[in-house]
């Protein structure tokens, strides 16, 4: 018999005891599990461990075959019908400083007369120093139209709310353009007949502001006003750069009709005096004989006083003067209170002398 060594024999009895324990464990496997099919993997294929909470029935409404009525509030007022309104009519043109009529008229059912009520617009003064809010009332004593007197003392655009007190009559908005009331070389003509003697009733208002390089150039001005509106609007000229006029508000006072200047030796021909503390006859406003000066009106170039124009031409077999100096010397009275600033005007238009020469050939 073969002898086999003890090494041999301890392995052979180490695998037959390893080999049934490997046999009952292969025997105790569970069926392995299917394959899920492709495409959407859902419940039905992995069961939850936790059953889903079933969903709740959702009622769907049925649409109504009209929309509900709302009930009105008791408290709620009623929107009147055909109440009435306000109509209104401005002038095709309107120029600064000019009174003018706003037409007014009030239509519909429901009114109660008088209609009363306020024109509220922004307006601007004649020294360009603020801009206020004007209230102008009014009172529509009946049926028709009523015209309510109006005055802008500022060029440009305006918007206006004509608001009514009665309840229901609506606030009505208008939005219009103010021309500029044009300086001229010359004096308008007007009826001298409407101008008065008291000093109260006049103002001047001197821009000495000059701006060559705008559009349309602004040139200095000698605004003239009674009872509140323009009457004259000329071109001046003030202090040449080195030279000084005074700014502020002084009165006119004495007037000459040629006197000579005592320091230029110069004719100064209707002079009107301009009363400022501290100088004694000094300043005014006056024209000059010859008409180079008359190109530059408009422009600074003066020793300190106000240059205005001074002409004579002949109408009719006379000669008369149509210079601005000689207007103001003949109407505007001693005592009139004369301002004098420098600012820049938001809507400005002139004629020069040139404009004014052109237009006459």
């Amino acid at each position: 018999m073969k002898r086999f060594p003890a090494s041999l024999l301890t392995l052979a009895l180490l695998i037959s005891t390893l080999i049934p324990a490997s046999a009952a464990a292969q025997t105790a496997l569970p069926d392995p599990l299917p394959t899920p099919p492709a495409g959407d993997i859902g419940p039905d294929v992995f069961p939850s461990l936790s059953p889903l909470p079933p969903k709740p029935p959702v009622d769907e409404p049925e649409p109504e075959a009209s929309p509900t009525p709302l009930v009105p509030r008791r408290s709620a007022e009623p929107v009147p019908v055909e109440a009435g309104q306000l109509t209104f009519t401005f002038p095709e043109k309107l120029i600064e400083g000019q009174r003018f009529s706003l037409v007014l008229e009030a239509q519909g059912r429901g009114l109660r007369f008088p209609v009363k009520g306020q024109i509220v617009y922004l307006d601007g003064s004649y020294d360009l120093s603020q801009t206020r809010e004007e209230k102008i009332a009014f009172e529509l004593s009946g049926s028709g139209q009523h015209t309510v007197p109006l005055t802008f003392r500022s060029a440009g655009r305006k918007t206006l709310r004509i608001i009514p007190e009665q309840t229901g009559l609506p606030t009505r908005n208008a939005a219009v353009f103010v021309q500029p009331f044009p300086a001229t070389v010359f004096p308008n003509t007007l009826d001298s007949q409407s101008l008065s003697a008291d000093p109260a009733d006049w103002k001047v208002w001197v821009n000495i502001y000059h701006n060559a390089r705008s559009q349309p150039p602004q040139q200095q001005y000698y605004l003239v006003t009674h009872k509140g509106q323009i009457v004259q609007k000329l071109l001046t000229s003030s202090a040449t750069p080195g030279k000084v006029t005074p700014q502020g508000t002084f009165k006119l006072g004495p007037k000459a009709a040629s006197p000579r200047s005592t320091l230029y030796e110069s004719v100064m021909p209707f002079w009107t005096t301009i009363l400022i503390p501290g100088f004694s006859f000094e300043y005014g406003n006056h024209g000059l004989v010859g008409e180079g000066y008359l190109y530059s009106l408009g422009s600074p170039a003066s020793h300190g006083c106000l240059r205005l124009s001074n002409k004579w031409v002949q109408q009719n077999g006379e000669w008369l003067n149509i210079g601005g100096a000689k207007w103001v010397y003949t109407h505007v009275p001693v005592g009139t209170t004369i301002h004098i600033f420098s600012r820049p005007a938001p809507v400005f238009a002139a004629e020069t002398y040139r404009m004014w020469l052109s237009r006459r050939r």
